[in-house]
């Protein structure tokens, strides 16, 4: 049985109608983009991605680290969108990652990506490095080239309890923001332009 956020994901997915030229599924060898969504148009899928040290479903038809710089060898693809889900937790370093996110894409194509922000570490070992908050996500994508189209909250299944535990704990929070949101977000998945 798969994970609530698992569930979340696939049922996020299946709003999605796809249509474009070319599409680039960043982290997708072990569970590939295509097929998952609502509708899928598109004349050519490719798959960047690490071959270590994850199962591979599916070989990358690039393998780079986004964590390096690699815009010089990403400018080449133009794609019309990237889909970059569940696979931000694993960067050390999401400034040069979306820099090279944004190479991949021509200009006003479109990003999926999804940030955690509450989640355990998880496998593989040693490699799951950090969390974000919303305008820690925001800001990423504002600094590396993205206007936010759409935001999509993720929320756990028992809405009550996560709620519960920050009360509990007593820990202190900006009472600026929706206390709904800010009390129960677990992530979010962000639709996202090229601008820049």
């Amino acid at each position: 049985m798969s994970s609530v956020a698992r569930q979340q994901l696939e049922k996020w997915l299946k709003t999605l109608d796809i249509k474009a030229d070319k599409v680039i599924d960043i982290g997708g060898s072990q569970l590939p983009i295509k097929d998952r969504t609502k509708s899928w148009n598109v004349k050519e899928y490719l798959i960047l991605d690490l071959t270590q040290p994850h199962e591979c479903k599916q070989t990358p038809d690039f393998v780079c680290d986004l964590n390096f710089d690699y815009t010089n060898c990403l400018n080449e693809h133009n794609a019309d969108m990237a889909f970059c889900l569940e696979v931000m937790e694993y960067i050390f370093n999401p400034v040069q990652a979306l820099k090279n996110i944004n190479c991949v894409l021509k200009n006003a194509g479109i990003l999926y990506i999804s940030f955690p922000f509450i989640y355990p570490i998880h496998p593989p070992h040693g490699k799951d490095y950090l969390r974000y908050t919303i305008h820690g996500a925001t800001k990423l994508l504002d600094e590396t080239g993205f206007s936010i189209e759409h935001v999509t909250h993720r929320r756990p299944e028992h809405d009550g309890n996560l709620a519960d535990f920050w009360f509990k704990e007593k820990f202190k929070f900006d009472r600026a923001e929706d206390l709904h949101e800010l009390l129960t977000d677990t992530g979010w998945f962000f639709k996202a332009k090229k601008i820049k």
